[in-house]
């Protein structure tokens, strides 16, 4: 959803070009978490159109105040771009399912992980290691599985989810597996080429 909704610039490059020294893998729960995403996007651009919809005809009703013409104004112009930018994202994150689909290695569940999700969550007191979402707990314990299963390459995390993927436990647990993480493409890209100096 980084790249869908243009907050990761860099990201789209690297998909199209990837470097041939390295290898793309996603776990393919983000991709449901992507999807997810963005219908809890689309429902709430739906209602914000609908509410725009309200303020027009109750903007239109003031017939006095010059705040209301500048205000309809506004609005209508929202009315309309509204949808065009749920549009773009729509668009945005089709393509990037495809990029990844044609250049990253998936990640599928393993039955350990889902049975250590399982008993976590059954456990009175939640031991997940991200506190209440079993979504980014999916993401983490299986790109901690598939690090395992290459003990002897170089492995980086790139995720903008830095409220969950940032906090100082979990980067822990990353770098413990040999993981470094990287909150955007540029500062991968940056590290990348430090690399090869």
């Amino acid at each position: 959803m980084t790249v869908a909704k243009g907050r990761d610039l860099d990201a789209e490059k690297l998909l199209r070009n990837p470097p041939s020294l390295i290898r793309i893998a996603i776990p393919a729960i983000c991709y449901v978490e992507a999807i997810n995403t963005y219908r809890i996007d689309k429902q709430n651009k739906l209602k914000f159109q609908a509410e725009i919809e309200k303020q027009i005809n109750e903007a239109m009703r003031d017939k006095t105040s010059v705040h209301a013409k500048s205000f309809l104004i506004s609005l209508e112009k929202a009315y309309i771009e509204n949808p065009l930018l749920l549009n773009d994202v729509q668009n945005r994150l089709s393509s990037t399912i495809d990029l990844l689909l044609e250049n990253a290695e998936t990640i599928n569940f393993q039955n350990h992980i889902i049975q250590q999700i399982c008993s976590q969550v059954f456990l009175e007191t939640e031991t997940l290691l991200i506190k209440n979402d079993l979504m980014d707990n999916l993401i983490l314990q299986s790109i901690l599985d598939h690090a395992t299963q290459h003990p002897n390459e170089r492995k980086v995390f790139i995720s903008g989810n830095t409220k969950d993927f940032g906090k100082q436990n979990v980067q822990q647990i990353l770098n413990s597996a040999g993981i470094q993480y990287f909150s955007n493409t540029k500062n991968l890209l940056g590290w990348l080429e430090s690399q090869s100096s």
